[in-house]
């Protein structure tokens, strides 16, 4: 269909012959020949004798379409348009207008002008044509704009469901590790709690054994101070006056006077 479209799309590209002005003239000639750079060298040239000329302006503009200067060529279609009753140029003009537009990839303007093209020549089969080829172009770009979107909002879902489901997992993995965590922390509390426990008992048995062992020296100094006592009762006092003989020495020693005390009493 493209193929038919373009062969459509030439059909009112020839340039109006017409004899009144000699660069018109000379300007067809060139058209005709494809040097499309002279024809516009001509018209221009015409054109300046008669700015407003529908004529000229209708084969420059055709001539700037060829060459591919489409915004030159909208532009002289426009003036044509504005400085010709004749339907049938009006017809051709809109029609190459629509061309115009389709080539500076508005689309929706040239179905605009292919319409009103038709509305001035309804037997005209190239604009019809245009017409439902460009609706259907239309409605292709829709459908597959609407297939697109739904197939990003597809891939969007998918997407969002991957990362829920990546959150999730993430998130058991967190708990998982926490719990872990958790069960780690409580073991070393539960051992150190043992190793508290088993200290202090330790630290108990210890205090228990200093205990008895000190009540076991008490009653072996006890024991021996009764068994001291038994082999010379009055050792005390012979401990006693051996200090008060040794005291009396050192403040001898020391410039006092001696006092000497004798022991009285039984002789032992």
């Amino acid at each position: 269909m493209k193929k038919v479209l373009f062969l459509i799309l030439m059909l009112f590209l020839l340039p109006i012959f017409s004899y009144a002005n000699e660069n018109m003239v000379k300007g067809n000639k060139q058209y005709q020949k494809n040097n499309f750079d002279k024809a516009i060298e001509y018209y221009e040239k015409a054109k300046e004798a008669d700015n407003n000329n529908a004529m000229i302006n209708y084969n420059l503009a055709n001539a700037y379409y060829r060459k591919g200067e489409y915004d030159k060529a909208m532009e002289n279609y426009k003036i044509v348009l504005n400085n010709t009753n004749d339907n049938g140029l009006k017809s051709a003009t809109l029609y190459n207008m629509g061309n115009t537009a389709y080539r500076n990839q508005d689309k929706d303007s040239a179905l605009e002008y292919y319409k009103n093209c038709l509305k001035i020549d309804s037997s005209d089969m190239a604009a019809k044509h245009n017409i439902e080829f460009l609706q259907q172009e239309q409605q292709q770009n829709k459908d597959n704009k609407n297939n697109k979107n739904d197939k990003d909002n597809k891939q969007q879902n998918n997407q969002n469901n991957d990362n829920n489901d990546n959150k999730d997992k993430q998130n058991q993995e967190n708990n998982k590790d926490q719990k872990n965590n958790q069960d780690n922390d409580k073991d070393k509390q539960d051992k150190q709690n043992d190793k508290d426990k088993n200290n202090n008992e330790q630290d108990k048995q210890k205090d228990k054994n200093d205990d008895k062992q000190q009540d076991k020296d008490n009653r072996q100094d006890k024991d021996d101070n009764q068994n001291k006592q038994k082999q010379n009762p009055n050792q005390h006092l012979l401990d006693y006056f051996d200090k008060q003989d040794k005291q009396n020495l050192d403040n001898a020693k020391d410039g006092g006077t001696i006092r000497k005390i004798g022991r009285s009493g039984k002789s032992w």
